[in-house]
């Protein structure tokens, strides 16, 4: 196999984003710092997860259930996506077969499908669009919208075209906190919508 040579050879791998996922994870979730878990790994140095998770140099083979174990991602895809970026040219699905990979994408897909009533692909544009952002964002429920929220949020737009692209002004959001702050119940907010 010949080696990749740019210092970014790995940096499309599902192994170098998982392991990214993984270390932002450990760190947001568990408090676990790249330094401890480094050290966890048996490593002198972070910068060398860094390395890994950026893509600058391949996860070594034979320490991904270890790196999978501590960074609790899921055994059987990481040993895969870290055997696919070791070895790209080999063709893993003849040997190790995507059934399961591909039953549960399947189950997944499927359920969306009868949530649109169609095939994904026949989504409108700016449906695919949200699709899109939800699938990079990893934190993605943290800028969702539940239903009761759409209102305020489409009569903010209305008021402040610019809201989607610049956010409020300093202003309009003391100007909401003041209307807000104090208010016991719903029956003593004034009609600012």
């Amino acid at each position: 196999m010949k080696e990749p040579t740019s210092d970014t050879a790995y940096r499309d791998s599902a192994a170098a984003r998982m392991l990214a996922d993984g270390l932002a994870s450990a760190a947001g979730e568990r408090g676990l710092s790249q330094r401890a878990l480094a050290k966890l790994l048996g490593y002198k140095q972070s910068v060398v997860l860094s390395h890994m998770a950026l893509g600058r140099v391949p996860i070594p083979l034979e320490r991904a259930m270890q790196f999978a174990d501590l960074l609790e991602l899921d055994k059987r895809d990481f040993l895969v996506a870290v055997l696919i970026q070791r070895l790209p040219d080999v063709d893993w699905t003849a040997i190790i077969g995507a059934g399961a990979a591909r039953e549960k994408a399947s189950r997944f897909v499927s359920g969306l499908e009868t949530i649109a009533r169609g095939k994904l692909d026949s989504l409108d544009a700016g449906q695919q669009a949200v699709m899109r952002e939800v699938v990079a964002d990893r934190h993605a429920g943290e800028r969702w919208l539940s239903v009761h929220e759409v209102p305020t949020v489409a009569r903010l737009r209305e008021l402040r075209p610019t809201i989607k692209t610049e956010g409020l002004s300093a202003e309009d959001n003391e100007a909401i906190e003041t209307a807000l702050k104090g208010l016991s119940s719903h029956e003593d907010l004034p009609s600012i919508f």
